[in-house]
């Protein structure tokens, strides 16, 4: 036990001296802030289940006697049990809210541009904010985010993609896809191909497409919205195929999780980067709905 804190002491030493170097001043006072709450838990450990004469501030504070005395006790015991827990959650802390503020704050400028385009083009959205988790997994907020390969070229705060065959020829492109559409007809996407407000206006005419093709299908919305990022990032013929598997196997076809989720077919076990495809196809709804939840009421 006593080791285990002296290392998890250390780790947070660490973290505190990274912040110190590379982080900002607003980080590293909420650091300290939540690191002091867990100090105060453990001095008052020592205050109350330390009584030598010789109680005192640090260094003559003696944290090991505090901790040993305190597990003899059940108060004692639960006080440092807090204790542990709030070295956890100050690690939990630090290791998870800087990259939340990052995407907040990388998000900011574009979520009115995001939201303007949902009350323009889809104002009925139920979960308008799941399309905002969309583009941090597509771009992490980065207006000039680009994958490029052998294969295809995705730009943009949505990766909107063009794609070659082993000739270099193009096999499909999503941009003149997208500017036969009312709303976009007028996009010069050739020479601005990043531009966020059509690439935004892009994405929800995407999902409100989606999203309205499979919404008759599931049992409710949260379901069906899975079932559109499904179609999104892997066709509409992936789900059409879980759909039709899922009714072959006995698996409820009416929703994503528990249904469609355990419904992929033998090609779906290809390898796609080093793991099977189903694994991707069933991992993006899921990572959407992680990201999309810190944007809840923001959009």
């Amino acid at each position: 036990m006593l080791d285990w804190l002296r290392k998890t002491w250390m780790l947070l030493a660490i973290i505190v001296a990274g912040l110190c170097i590379f982080g900002d001043a607003a980080q590293l006072a909420v650091t300290i802030y939540g690191l002091s709450a867990a100090c105060l838990v453990l001095l008052l450990a020592d205050f109350i289940l330390d009584s030598r004469e010789r109680w005192g501030l640090f260094p003559a504070l003696d944290l090991n006697f505090a901790i040993k005395k305190a597990l003899e006790a059940p108060l004692g015991a639960a006080i440092v049990f807090v204790s542990i827990i709030a070295l956890i959650i100050a690690i939990l802390f630090l290791a998870v809210p800087s990259a939340r503020a990052s995407a907040l704050d990388d998000a900011r400028p574009y979520l009115p541009v995001l939201s303007k385009s949902l009350d323009s083009n889809w104002p009925a959205a139920p979960l308008r904010h799941i399309p905002a988790g969309q583009v941090e997994q597509e771009s992490s907020w980065k207006t000039k985010a680009t994958l490029k390969t052998s294969r295809e070229l995705g730009r943009g705060l949505v990766q909107m993609t063009i794609a070659y065959d082993a000739k270099g020829r193009e096999r499909f492109n999503i941009y003149k896809d997208a500017c036969r559409v009312a709303a976009l007809k007028t996009w010069d996407w050739r020479n601005d191909p990043y531009n966020p407000r059509c690439q935004l206006t892009f994405l929800v005419l995407q999902d409100r497409a989606n999203f309205c093709q499979v919404r008759p299908f599931f049992i409710d919305d949260t379901q069906a919205w899975k079932g559109a990022l499904v179609c999104y990032n892997a066709g509409s013929g992936r789900w059409l195929q879980r759909r039709r598997t899922a009714k072959v196997k006995g698996l409820p076809a009416d929703r994503w999780d528990g249904g469609l989720d355990r419904a992929w077919t033998g090609g779906e076990t290809a390898l796609l980067y080093g793991r099977p495809l189903y694994e991707a196809v069933n991992e993006y709804p899921r990572v959407i709905f992680l990201r999309a939840a810190k944007y809840r009421g923001l959009v």
